[in-house]
C-alpha cells in the first residue's frame, strides 16, 4: 500500500563545524526533514529521491527506515554521489558550502518519478530547492505535480514551499 504522504527532494549529508574545529556529521535536506517529522507524528509517509551508492546514501536509507519513513521509492545511482554540505560559523552566522552539483538527486528526471504511488497519494510535498538543483530535477517535480493533479477523484493536496 502506498503512503498517504510522499515527499520528493534532495537529501544532503551535513558536516557541521564544532567549536573545536571538528565537523559533526548529520542528515539534512528540507524534504527529508519533512518526511521524518511527519513519520514521527504517526503519518504514513514515503520519500522519493535518488541517493548515491555510497556510505552517505546508505546512511540516509537507514535513517529513514529507523524513523518509519517508507523507503520503497528510493532509487540508488551507480554514477552519482549523495550530496553534501558543510556548515561553518563566522562572525555573521552560519555559512553554507554545498557540494550538490552532479549529486544523485540532481540527476532526477521525469521518468524516475513513482507514478503509481503518486496516483494514490493524499499529500505531495516538494520544495523550491528541489526544483532549483537542476533542470531535470525541476522537470521531475513538475511531472510529479501533474500526476497528482490528474487524480481529481482523490482530491490530493500539493504542498510546495520555498
Amino acid at each position: 500500500m502506498s503512503p498517504d504522504i510522499i515527499c520528493i527532494g534532495e537529501p544532503l549529508l551535513e558536516f557541521n563545524q564544532q567549536p573545536d574545529g571538528r565537523y559533526l556529521p548529520g542528515h539534512g535536506g528540507d524534504t527529508s526533514n519533512c518526511a521524518i517529522a511527519a513519520a514521527r507524528q504517526g503519518a504514513s509517509v514515503g520519500y522519493f529521491t535518488l541517493v548515491g551508492n555510497d556510505s552517505f546514501g546508505r546512511s540516509f536509507t537507514e535513517l529513514w527506515q529507523q524513523e518509519g519513513v517508507d523507503t520503497a521509492l528510493i532509487k540508488t545511482s551507480e554514477h552519482a554521489p549523495t550530496g553534501v554540505y558543510f556548515v561553518t560559523h563566522g562572525k555573521d552566522g552560519h555559512e553554507f558550502s554545498y557540494f550538490r552539483e552532479g549529486s544523485a538527486a540532481s540527476t532526477m528526471k521525469p521518468e524516475d518519478i513513482p507514478v503509481a504511488a503518486l496516483k494514490t497519494v493524499k499529500v505531495l510535498h516538494v520544495s523550491g530547492i528541489s526544483q532549483a538543483i537542476s533542470h531535470t530535477a525541476a522537470d521531475a517535480i513538475f511531472a510529479a505535480i501533474d500526476v497528482v493533479k490528474s487524480v481529481v477523484a482523490l482530491s490530493p493536496m500539493i504542498v510546495i514551499y520555498v
